[in-house]
């Protein structure tokens, strides 16, 4: 019986054991699943799922035919925690970390003092920078952790300074170069920038992704690329010739437009000086902008396109009426005009007036247009109003209202003056003479696309408006065809090309000594089939000033260029002349030296070679064997390449080759 009870007694003790047991089990799963259910989810989440931010990769901008005009490169920024960097070693930290990131030692130093835990030191540097940095802490000892790098994205502008007014440039956020402020960078910004995105993939005890991240939430990481109207190469050529143009009659400042008539295309726009935007910040705010289309200024005898294309609708004035501009000095209706530049003529008809550019006659036709018709037809031109181009800071230009006209207005107005317009309405207003009348909305982005190269939204010409009749530009055209021909713009004149231009020398009104001139030369080409229309100006030229002399031949430059490389057929053909010989002797046959002197090009190791001097068909032969795209601008022979000789071949995608005259060498002599 004892035995029995005690049996019991033992079954009784281990069943409360194990029913305590199971109570606190109980109780602790109840407190752990119930009471603590948030914190332990959030533990668990925390150790089984990594949180992964990912940046923005902004969108490329390229030209016509998808050459890339800004990409985007990872880069890092180097971020250091000063809590591990020991208080002996930080002077010699900053010594090296001076030299390697080139900032100023006193300036790391002070950084280290005031910043007691994580701060940036460098902004955009690349991975090999921080390995150097990695060795540096290494070999004082110091903690790996103590800088470190977090990915961000660079924007690189691998033509540096060309296109730089249109292109813009960005600032930085915290994920890199994102934020545009200026030009095309900053017109569509929200086009091209892609959007910071945080996903959280699960992960192993070592860290690693178990799964890839979401194809949705990547694609939205990447911005969309855009496409523009420019043509690169008649950029480089029209930057080139400007530039050659401002250096030698030391000017201040010139811009050149070169657009297409029939759309409104912007193929060019150059604006020099200029700076580059991968250093922006290395410039003055006077170099960051676009003059074509912030500075508006009188157009001076250009005008004179618009106030025959107004006398000539209106049927105010014919072609070959006979106009008295009296010598070159006359005084209309009290006011005392002149002709400049030794114009001055008798009775000529109209359009020996227009050619030689008569500011006499103008004011004689200008006085025949009623005030509030001349100004309606300049509204109509889009004088005094925004173009709309998709560009930012554009200025509508200056254009009293009515009311505010003199007697002496339309007198001013009929050669240039008491008006300033932009370079881009300028040239929009032109073009509208070369596409029969109707004005075009001009446009730098043709299409925007997603990072695939799928279409999103592609731009279309845009009519504004029809300024005057068909018949009407077709007389302009002759008018301006002229001027080159027999009138003030004779240095323009391209072999077997009919042009039509006008040149333009604008006195500025704002300088107390109408000292400073403006020279100003537009034009369309060619003449049977306008396509092209181009218009440059170049402020304050010294030594000489008229536009016949400054601004003239940067345009036959590039006009040249232009038609040869866009192979436009030439109008007609110059019979070339036969050549008088006056004995018929024999010449001796050089053909052996010249062929022993002609080089021979191989394309060895690898590397791009030296193809100035070359003829389009021997570059060509040159780079038979090369898969390299090349771009030639102008004619003759080769005068300058890009990129420069020996450029391996492996990271030559495209060549540019400038062809001109080449320069005459002495002749050798027999050793």
């Amino acid at each position: 019986m004892t035995l029995e009870r005690s049996y019991k007694l033992r079954i009784l003790l281990v069943a409360l054991i194990l029913l305590f047991m199971m109570t606190g089990a109980i109780a602790r799963l109840y407190h752990l699943q119930v009471i603590k259910h948030k914190d332990c989810l959030a533990r668990a989440i925390n150790n089984q799922i990594r949180k992964k931010n990912l940046l923005p990769l902004r969108g490329e901008i390229l030209d016509r035919k998808e050459n890339a005009l800004v990409v985007t490169k990872a880069a890092c920024s180097i971020n250091v925690d000063s809590s591990l960097i020991p208080e002996k070693h930080r002077r010699t930290l900053s010594r090296k970390l001076a030299q390697v990131l080139d900032i100023p030692q006193e300036k790391i130093c002070d950084l280290l003092k005031k910043n007691k835990g994580h701060f940036p030191l460098a902004r955009k540097e690349s991975d090999e920078t921080m390995c150097e940095i990695s060795a540096i802490l290494a070999n004082l000892g110091i903690s790996k952790y103590a800088i470190y790098p977090l990915k961000e994205c660079q924007r690189i502008y691998p033509h540096d300074s060309l296109l730089a007014p249109v292109i813009g440039f960005t600032n930085m956020d915290k994920g890199g170069d994102n934020i545009g402020v200026f030009g095309l960078e900053k017109q569509y910004n929200e086009w091209i920038n892609g959007e910071y995105k945080k996903t959280y993939p699960h992960r192993t005890a070592l860290w690693q992704d178990l799964e890839p991240i979401e194809q949705k939430i990547l694609e939205a990481t990447y911005g969309n690329r855009i496409v523009t109207t420019i043509d690169i190469s008649i950029q480089y050529a029209i930057e080139r010739a400007l530039r050659n143009a401002l250096s030698k009659w030391h000017a201040d400042y010139g811009v050149a437009i070169v657009q297409e008539v029939k759309t409104g295309e912007i193929l060019a726009m150059a604006s020099l000086p200029t700076f580059d935007p991968n250093k922006f910040y290395s410039y003055g705010p006077e170099f960051r902008q676009n003059r074509c289309l912030s500075m508006p200024f009188e157009p001076g005898s250009v005008m004179k396109i618009f106030t025959s294309a107004i006398a000539l609708d209106l049927g105010l004035v014919r072609m070959e009426e006979m106009i008295d501009c009296e010598h070159g000095r006359a005084i209309v209706d009290g006011w005392r005009v002149t002709d400049s530049g030794g114009h001055g003529m008798g009775v000529v008809p109209f359009t020996k007036c227009f050619a030689n550019s008569s500011n006499i006659a103008f004011a004689k036709v200008g006085m025949r247009i009623e005030p509030t018709i001349y100004y309606s037809y300049l509204n109509r031109f889009g004088f005094g109003q925004k173009t709309e181009i998709d560009l930012p800071e554009e200025s509508s230009g200056i254009m009293h209202p009515l009311e505010k006209w003199n007697r002496h207005s339309r007198k001013s107005l009929s050669y240039g003056y008491e008006i300033a317009l932009t370079p881009i309405q300028t040239i929009t207003a032109v073009s509208a003479m070369g596409n029969g009348g109707k004005l075009m909305k001009p446009y730098v982005v043709s299409e925007i696309q997603d990072y695939k190269g799928s279409t999103i939204q592609k731009f279309t010409p845009c009519v504004k408006g029809q300024v005057v009749s068909p018949d009407t530009a077709q007389k302009v055209l002759q008018l301006m065809a002229e001027v080159i021909d027999s009138g003030t713009a004779k240095k323009a004149k391209i072999k077997n090309f009919l042009l039509c231009a006008k040149t333009g020398t604008t006195r500025k009104s704002h300088v107390k000594d109408r000292t400073e001139y403006i020279a100003s030369f537009a034009a369309i080409f060619p003449l049977d089939n306008p396509r092209i229309s181009c218009y440059i100006a170049i402020d304050n030229p010294r030594g000489a000033y008229y536009a016949a002399d400054v601004a003239a031949p940067v345009f036959r430059e590039v006009a040249e260029q232009i038609l040869a490389y866009l192979a436009l057929p030439p109008t007609f053909v110059e019979p070339e002349p036969t050549p008088v010989c006056p004995q018929t002797a024999s010449l001796p046959n050089l053909a052996p030296e010249l062929e022993n002197e002609l080089p021979t090009l191989t394309i060895e190791d690898g590397v791009l070679p030296d193809l100035k001097g070359l003829t389009m068909k021997e570059a060509l032969e040159a780079l038979g064997s090369a898969a390299v795209d090349l771009q030639f601008i102008g004619s003759g022979v080769v005068i300058e390449q890009q990129p420069a000789p020996a450029t391996p071949l492996s990271e030559t995608k495209t060549c540019m080759l400038v062809f001109g005259k080449q320069e005459p060498t002495p002749a050798r002599q027999k050793e």
